[in-house]
């Protein structure tokens, strides 16, 4: 275990991390907010931290081992997360530390669960923040990390396999730095477009730039408590809903479309097309139950407008919400759940099990009934035409095994907890551990998770955590075998 370099890794990342804290200072002292002096005393703490881990280990060049990059991805997020609760806690935006560091760690999972309430009189620099942390933990922390370690004289592709880990996928380009150079220049672009188009739709500047940040990560956190629902507005919701798909689509699929400047390296993507058929199946489901006088929605269309963003939000797990679904007809909570578990495609920013592993699960359930009609006959899975070796198979019923029995685990360890109903404890746990974020329940939309006891909101955090770093990224460092050397 190389100590020395992954502490030096952790140094220039806390860094990084600390001077992004005075943009938002400066947005609060322009906006004549309190929050100013946090988020300096928090930026300074943080630079403090970060230059001491790199004076400490500088001289550390050796190549990043596989175990060591386990370490360092977790060890990336609880820090970062840790260091960016600080100035929620010190502006008492929130009672307790815990509600700044689930506020924290919700956002740079992405997660959009939120403790706070009244965000309509916020202070700017804190709108900011909270926006500033869903973008860079839905993608831009790695790739940043990854860019900044061939700088560092260091190797770099464990990390990126370990944040981004899809059961198989294209390289995509031999030197990493490069790659994570251009994924983050989609990212911006994507954010760009995102933030002009909500401008045009009739945000303010501010508004605009804040929910582009969101969007674009799937995260889901909002500057109203009324959420996307404050806006009222049809081209505000297409906007965000184009771009909620655009970031749960897999980013070598963006890669692939600058490269070949073809729209068919979509259109050609299996588990895209499955996606896509997934939530339009589920939408016109729901947008049917819906439309009637008894549940408010007179017309299929308005029905359909609501379904469609919502449900959208959901599999997406972005935790946007203009209506408060929880409240809606059974079914519709039951396929919230089937599709927050569903989630986006491998190689994305949004949450969930990811499409591509449910696609093999599927496969390989017909290939064993098949089996079972002809014993004697060699059924061999594809996927995309390609021959899928029974060994990743194998790894995808693994993780899907150990999704279940985490979720269930950490439901039934919430349920525990005084106040809680059965419906609102398992959904917590699982839209913590896929990414959405907003529960069914008395955690629904409309609702906010601050009223959980302080054990509870840890509790949540592990499992946000858990679910970002793709269960085995976090497991791992919990074995004995692991430290042994």
């Amino acid at each position: 275990m190389h100590f020395p370099l992954i502490f030096n890794i952790l140094g220039w990342l806390l860094t990084a991390f600390g001077l992004t804290m005075f943009v938002p200072a400066i947005i609060s002292a322009f906006s004549q907010g309190m929050a100013v002096d946090s988020f300096v005393v928090s930026g300074c703490i943080t630079i403090f931290f970060g230059v001491m881990f790199v004076f400490m280990t500088a001289g550390s060049h050796k190549i990043l081992s596989h175990r060591d990059a386990f370490l360092m991805t977790f060890l990336a997020w609880f820090a970062l997360s840790l260091f960016g609760s600080f100035p929620l806690y010190y502006a008492e935006v929130v009672p307790t530390f815990a509600d700044a560091f689930f506020e924290s760690v919700s956002g740079l999972t992405t997660t959009g669960a939120s403790v706070m309430s009244g965000l309509d009189k916020m202070d700017y620099g804190i709108l900011f923040w909270r926006a500033l942390l869903q973008w860079l933990g839905g993608m831009g922390v790695v790739v940043l990390a990854t860019a900044i370690i061939p700088f560092l004289g260091v190797g770099g592709m464990q990390l990126y396999k370990a944040e981004m880990p899809g059961v198989e996928k294209d390289k995509l380009q031999p030197r990493l730095k490069e790659t994570a150079s251009l994924l983050w220049g989609v990212y911006m672009i994507l954010t760009l477009a995102c933030a002009t188009l909500y401008k045009y739709g009739g945000m303010s500047g501010f508004d605009a730039i804040c929910h582009a940040f969101t969007t674009v990560a799937t995260g889901g956190y909002s500057n109203h408590d009324a959420s996307m629902g404050y806006f009222d507005s049809p081209f505000i919701e297409g906007v965000c809903i184009a771009f909620m798909l655009l970031g749960a689509f897999n980013f070598g699929l963006h890669f692939l479309f600058l490269q070949r400047r073809s729209f068919k390296v979509y259109y050609k993507n299996t588990e895209l097309r499955l996606f896509f058929a997934i939530l339009a199946g589920i939408i016109l489901i729901v947008a049917v139950r819906l439309t009637g006088a008894e549940t408010g929605y007179e017309t299929f269309g308005e029905s359909l407008r609501h379904t469609m963003f919502n449900f959208t939000a959901v599999m997406t797990t972005t935790g946007y919400a203009t209506q408060d679904y929880s409240q809606w007809p059974l079914v519709a909570s039951m396929l919230v759940m089937v599709l927050m578990f569903i989630g986006g495609c491998s190689g994305s920013t949004a949450g969930g099990m990811k499409v591509l592993r449910i696609m093999l699960i599927s496969k390989q359930g017909m290939r064993e009934l098949k089996k079972m009609i002809h014993p004697h006959a060699i059924v061999h899975l594809k996927l995309g035409g390609r021959h899928v070796h029974d060994k990743i198979v194998q790894a995808v019923w693994s993780f899907a095994g150990l999704y279940i029995i985490s979720f269930i685990v950490i439901a039934s360890a919430l349920s525990l907890h005084d106040g809680l109903d059965l419906v609102t404890a398992f959904s917590a746990a699982a839209a913590t551990i896929t990414g959405l974020g907003p529960a069914l329940g008395d955690l629904g939309p409309a609702s906010n998770y601050g009223g959980l006891q302080e054990q509870a909101k840890y509790l949540l955090c592990f499992s946000m955590l858990l679910g970002r770093l793709e269960l085995f990224t976090l497991l791992v460092i919990l074995t004995p075998d692991y430290w042994r050397k």
